[in-house]
């Protein structure tokens, strides 16, 4: 498979639509459009690639392949959306960029374009590669297609039920049924993002359609979102939430010792008490962690 010819105008596109965001930003003072971008943009990509195939193209593809590449992509916008909608998302400005709005003050306006918009342009579109080369595989149907299903629907799945339990747990503490104050059940008490393992299945999934047809380097798309969660975003998260639970989260820490990578309970703790040390009692989790 050559790189897409429209590949490179499929980025610039994406740049252009975020850019639209960014002056809409400015006007109503608040990010919160951007997120949209992120489930919405691979499923609207993924019918572009393929309504611009000639019809000579589209009849070397495989059908098997395609009834299942489109609806696990569709299912996985649908949800990632869904589930941004019910946390209250329209209007609400993610925590990131509502603390780079204070950390950089009055050179945020331009700061954004770079740090939100443009940023967010280059993590989306390096995963987004993979959907070229399942979308344009003409290979018959094959074990890689299985294996690329297998692996969306356990992504789709974790990241279903991991934002499910939460939800749910945060709803309990808004009417305070509950005085945990780490949700540790489940399958947070298997890794403490279990939802980023769901994501990052995903996209090696969508990678996995195309293997044997797409060009090696479009093994970049899913390694850069392992690397972004793996790299960015646990630290990211968690920096926020030991400066605002303290010893709590560190605790659930030492309690679920892998950030990412679903372990049972036992190696989580042997893991944890290795990385972090002993759990230290307090009174506002002598419940929550025993």
């Amino acid at each position: 498979m050559a790189p897409p010819p429209n590949m490179w105008l499929d980025l610039i596109i994406l740049l252009g639509l975020n850019f639209v965001l960014y002056l809409h930003s400015l006007l109503v003072k608040n990010t919160f459009m951007v997120d949209f971008i992120w489930s919405g943009w691979p499923p609207i990509l993924t019918y572009v690639i393929f309504l611009r195939l000639t019809s000579e193209e589209t009849s070397q593809l495989s059908l098997p392949r395609l009834i299942t590449l489109f609806p696990l992509i569709m299912v996985w916008g649908f949800r990632l959306t869904h589930n941004f909608l019910s946390r209250g998302g329209v209007g609400h400005e993610d925590w990131r960029y509502a603390d780079m709005r204070v950390k950089f003050g009055k050179h945020f306006w331009w700061i954004s374009l770079f740090s939100v918009y443009w940023g967010q342009t280059a993590f989306l579109w390096l995963p987004m590669l993979s959907i070229y080369g399942g979308v344009m595989n003409t290979q018959s149907y094959n074990s890689w297609d299985i294996v690329a299903t297998l692996t969306c629907l356990a992504g789709i799945g974790l990241e279903t039920f991991a934002d499910m339990s939460m939800n749910n747990f945060i709803n309990l503490k808004k009417q305070k049924k509950t005085d945990k104050v780490i949700l540790d059940t489940g399958l947070w008490a298997l890794s403490r993002h279990p939802n980023y393992l769901g994501e990052i299945c995903f996209w090696w999934g969508i990678y996995f359609f195309g293997v044997g047809y797409a060009e090696k380097w479009i093994i970049a798309g899913p390694l850069a979102i392992t690397g972004l969660f793996f790299g960015v975003s646990v630290k990211l998260m968690e920096d926020r939430q030991e400066e605002n639970k303290g010893e709590v989260f560190r605790n659930y820490k030492r309690k679920v010792g892998s950030g990412i990578i679903l372990l049972p309970p036992s190696v989580n703790l042997w893991l944890g008490k290795k990385l972090y040390g002993e759990i230290v009692t307090v009174d506002s989790e002598k419940e929550s962690l025993n």
